[in-house]
């Protein structure tokens, strides 16, 4: 583990935030905002820069307080949709064959003559 405040960590910070200057979080919301925290995805413990992502202060403490169990609310953004990046709106959708929405579901035909 890195100390956060090695020379180690400020070096791999500051590449972090020169690959990707803008907030994940945020430019997945269609919002440019400015990176200033580096988050740990998989744990502190883990540094390779593909584990690391830039968020801005206000979306690394929200994703630190649900890590840690605490309730998180996001709200909407200015057209109403859940600004949260967790929620089922925010997901892709997986379509299966024929487009269906639950590739799950088998495509259901008629047998029927009009």
């Amino acid at each position: 583990m890195l100390k956060l405040n090695g020379a180690k960590w400020q070096k791999l910070r500051a590449a972090v935030l020169h690959a990707e200057p803008l907030c994940r979080h945020c430019a997945a919301r269609g919002l440019t905002v400015h990176a200033t925290d580096v988050d740990h995805m998989n744990g502190a413990d883990d540094n390779r820069m593909e584990s690391l992502q830039p968020l801005c202060h206000e979306c690394h403490s929200r994703k630190t307080a649900r890590d840690q169990g605490k309730r998180v609310a996001y709200g909407c953004d200015a057209s109403g949709s859940p600004a949260d990046p967790s929620h089922p709106w925010n997901q892709a959708v997986v379509r299966g064959p024929g487009g269906s929405r639950h590739p799950s579901l088998p495509e259901i035909t008629s047998n029927r003559k009009p």
